[in-house]
C-alpha cells in the first residue's frame, strides 16, 4: 500500500489535493473577512446617519444635554419637561442608530469622570465598573477622545464578548458616543456562511481527487508503458513500438523511446555482427591468440593456438599457461611496469616448433588495463631460413679472412719499400691499406655476428658492475670527444646493483654506443650518459645531440648491413654492423635495446638489463626489490 502512494500517479493526486485544499483556505480567510468587514461597514453606516440625522438639535440634542448636566439616578430633581426631552432623545438615539440587543449606544460624561449618563446596553446592569473599565480601554475610545472618531475596524474581544466597536466625540457637549456591535448579532450568520464553504471545500476535495487521478493517469499510464517496455528490451525483446497518443511532452518521450528502441536495435545488431565477424577471423587465423582477463583467467583460444600448443586446459592462470608453455613472462610485470611496456613479442620454443609471441595489453574506455591478448606466430621456417642465411655469411666470412690478410701484408710490404714514383705508390698503397681495413673490420664484425647468432660463443659470465664499467669506456673515448670539442658526461642515478653478464661483451657494447654518438655528434656537441635502475633491471643510455636519424628508419635500424646514409656511413668507416652486434649481445643477456630519435636534434639509445636477485653479497633497497 505505501509503495502505491509513493507512486508518480498518487503525488500527482496528492499535488490536485493540496492546490485545492490551498485554494478553499484561502478563500475561506478571504470570504469571511469581506463578510465581517461588510458587517462592520453597516454598523459604522447606520452610525454615521444617525450622526446626521436632521432633526439632531430638536429631537436628540436638547435630552442629551440634560442628560449630561444632571444625575439620572435622582429623576425627582427634574421637571416632567426635562424629563419628556430625555426620554424623546432616547427613544431617537434607538432608532436612528438602529440600536438592538446586538447593537449598543453608551453615551459618557467625559467632563464628569467618564460618567455613563445613557447605556442600551444590558451588561451595565450586571457589572457596571467592568463594562466602565472595557469602554475606557477600548482603542477606538481613546482614539475618539484624541482626533474626534475612533472607527478603526477590528474585532474587539473581552473575557466573555467579541465585538466591533465604534466612538464618536461630541465636542460641543463634552460626551462620548460609543458603540458596540456583538458577535451575537452576526456570527449567526458567518458561522452558517462557515458551514457552507467547509461542505465546498469537502467536495471540492473529492471533485480534485476524482480529477486527479484521471489526470494524472493521463501522464503516468505513458510512462509505466515505457518502464514496462524498457523491460522487455532489456530482456532483448524489442517487438513493436509503442503508440504515440498525443503531441505533448509525454508522446515526444515516447517518440524518443520509439527512436532509442529502434537505434539501440541497429547498434546490437552491429555488435552482433561485427562479434561474429571477429569469431570468425579469430577461429580461422593462422595466428594463435590467447587472451587472459586482469586477473589472468582465459578468456579465449582460438584453433590455431591449441594446434601450436594441444589442448589447452581453460582453467590455467596466466603465469601457469607461461610457465607450462616455457614462455618467461610474468602477468605483474607486463601491467604494472608502464607504458612503455604494454605491448613487445618474444620467441619462444614449442616442441619442433619456433613461435613469435606478441603481447599486449587491452583497456576499456578509462584506459584501465582490463586483460592482456598474446597473439602467436609459426616461424620455424622463417629461422630455418634466417639460419641459413647467418651460416652462409659466416662461411663467407671465413673464405674472405685469408687473401684479405694476405692483400694487407703485401700491402705494408710495398709501403716499406717504396719504388720510383713514390707518390703515386704512396697513394695506391694507402687506398689499399684503408680497404683492407675496413673489409677486415666487416669480416670481425661478421665473425662476431655469427658466434652470437649460432649460440658457439659462451658468454664468460661475472659479477659485473655496470656503473663501473661505463665510466671506464667513457674515460677511453673521451680523448676522441675532446679532439671534436664536444662535452661528454655520465651520471650515476641512484645505487646499482651488480648483474652477472660478460664484461667484454658489455664494454663492446658500450664502447660501439659511445662510439657511434661521436662519430654523428658534430664538433661541439654534447654527449650524456645515464647509469640507473628501475623495477628489477639496470639500464644505461647514451644521449647525443647528432645529426638524428629519420623516424622512418627506426624500425631497421637494428638490421644488418643497415645504414641510413651509407655513404656517410663508409666514409666514417661504418660497416653497418654495430648495432645488430650490440643488440645480439644484450638480448643474449636477457635484455633489450631501444633507440628514439630526432633529425637535427639527436638520438638517445637505452640498454636494459635484468638483475640476477641469486648474486651473493648485495642487498636491494626497498625502492628496488
Amino acid at each position: 500500500m505505501f509503495s502505491t502512494l509513493k507512486s508518480l500517479q498518487w503525488k500527482l493526486v496528492f499535488i490536485f489535493i493540496s492546490i485545492t485544499f490551498a485554494l478553499m483556505t484561502a478563500v475561506y480567510v478571504l470570504l469571511n473577512h469581506q463578510v465581517e468587514a461588510s458587517f462592520y461597514e453597516n454598523f459604522k453606516m447606520s452610525i454615521e446617519l444617525g450622526l446626521d440625522y436632521r432633526y439632531w438639535d430638536t429631537d436628540i440634542k436638547p435630552g442629551l444635554e440634560l442628560m449630561l448636566s444632571k444625575n439620572t439616578d435622582s429623576p425627582d430633581t427634574t421637571v416632567r419637561e426635562e424629563v419628556t426631552a430625555i426620554e424623546r432623545a432616547q427613544r431617537e438615539i434607538n432608532t436612528r442608530f438602529n440600536l438592538t440587543d446586538g447593537r449598543t449606544c453608551t453615551v459618557i460624561n467625559i467632563n464628569d469622570e467618564n460618567r455613563v449618563v445613557f447605556t442600551t446596553d444590558r451588561r451595565y446592569n450586571n457589572n457596571e465598573l467592568l463594562l466602565r473599565r472595557e469602554i475606557e480601554e477600548s482603542p477606538n475610545f481613546i482614539r475618539a477622545l484624541a482626533e474626534g472618531k475612533g472607527d478603526r475596524r477590528k474585532i474587539a474581544h473581552t473575557v466573555n464578548d467579541v465585538f466591533f466597536d465604534y466612538a464618536v466625540m461630541l465636542k460641543e457637549s463634552g460626551a462620548v458616543m460609543y458603540f458596540r456591535y456583538y458577535k451575537s448579532e452576526w456570527g449567526t450568520f458567518v458561522n452558517k456562511f462557515n458551514r457552507i464553504l467547509v461542505s465546498s471545500s469537502f467536495f471540492a476535495v473529492i471533485a480534485s481527487l476524482i480529477i486527479g487521478y484521471i489526470l494524472s493517469k493521463t501522464i503516468t499510464s505513458p510512462i509505466m508503458n515505457i518502464a514496462h517496455r524498457a523491460r522487455k528490451i532489456a530482456e532483448g525483446d524489442f517487438g513493436q513500438d509503442l503508440e504515440v497518443k498525443s503531441g505533448d511532452e509525454i508522446g515526444k518521450l515516447t517518440g524518443a523511446f520509439n527512436f532509442m528502441s529502434a537505434q539501440l536495435k541497429k547498434t546490437l545488431t552491429e555488435v552482433t555482427s561485427e562479434k561474429s565477424k571477429i569469431e570468425a577471423i579469430l577461429m580461422n587465423m593462422s595466428e594463435g591468440v590467447v587472451a587472459f582477463n586482469v586477473r589472468g583467467e582465459i578468456i579465449h583460444v582460438n584453433p590455431a593456438a591449441e594446434a601450436m600448443f594441444g589442448p589447452i586446459d581453460r582453467n590455467l592462470k596466466f603465469n601457469e599457461f607461461a610457465e607450462t608453455f616455457n614462455i618467461d613472462i610474468k602477468l605483474e610485470d607486463i601491467i604494472y611496469l608502464g607504458t612503455a611496456r604494454t605491448k613487445g613479442k618474444k620467441d619462444i620454443e614449442a616442441g619442433q616448433k619456433t613461435l613469435r609471441m606478441n603481447f599486449a595489453l587491452f583497456t576499456d574506455d578509462e584506459n584501465k588495463v582490463e586483460g592482456i591478448i598474446l597473439v602467436f606466430h609459426d616461424i620455424t621456417e622463417l629461422q630455418m631460413l634466417d639460419n641459413m642465411r647467418k651460416e652462409f655469411v659466416a662461411n663467407v666470412s671465413h673464405e674472405l679472412n685469408t687473401p684479405l690478410a694476405a692483400i694487407k701484408s703485401y700491402a705494408e710490404t710495398l709501403l716499406d719499400v717504396g719504388v720510383e714514383d713514390r707518390e703515386t705508390a704512396m697513394k695506391f698503397l694507402g687506398v689499399i691499406n684503408s680497404e683492407a681495413e675496413r673489409m677486415t673490420r666487416l669480416v670481425r664484425d661478421l665473425l662476431s655476428l655469427s658466434r652470437l647468432d649460432s649460440s658457439k660463443n659462451k658468454l664468460n659470465l661475472q659479477q659485473v658492475h655496470l656503473d663501473k664499467l661505463v665510466k671506464e669506456c667513457t674515460e677511453k673515448v673521451r680523448i676522441d670527444a675532446v679532439n671534436k670539442k664536444q662535452v661528454l658526461e655520465s651520471y650515476v642515478i641512484g645505487e646499482i646493483p651488480p648483474i652477472q653478464a660478460d664484461r667484454d661483451r658489455l664494454e663492446q657494447v658500450v664502447l660501439n654506443l659511445l662510439s657511434n654518438a661521436l662519430k654523428y655528434t658534430p664538433e661541439g656537441g654534447r654527449i650524456t650518459v645515464y647509469i640507473g635502475k628501475t623495477y628489477g633491471e639496470v639500464y644505461f643510455k647514451v644521449a647525443d645531440t647528432g645529426i638524428g636519424i629519420p623516424k622512418e628508419d627506426l624500425p631497421r635500424i637494428f638490421e644488418r648491413f643497415y645504414r641510413v646514409d651509407k655513404a656517410r656511413s663508409r666514409k666514417m668507416g661504418g660497416t653497418g654492423l654495430g648495432l645488430s652486434i650490440a643488440k645480439e649481445i644484450v638480448e643474449s643477456h636477457g635484455g633489450n635495446i631501444s633507440i628514439t630519435s630526432e633529425v637535427g636534434k639527436g638520438s638517445e639509445v637505452t640498454v636494459r638489463l635484468p638483475v640476477n636477485p641469486d648474486i651473493k653479497g648485495f642487498q636491494y633497497p626497498d625502492d628496488v626489490i
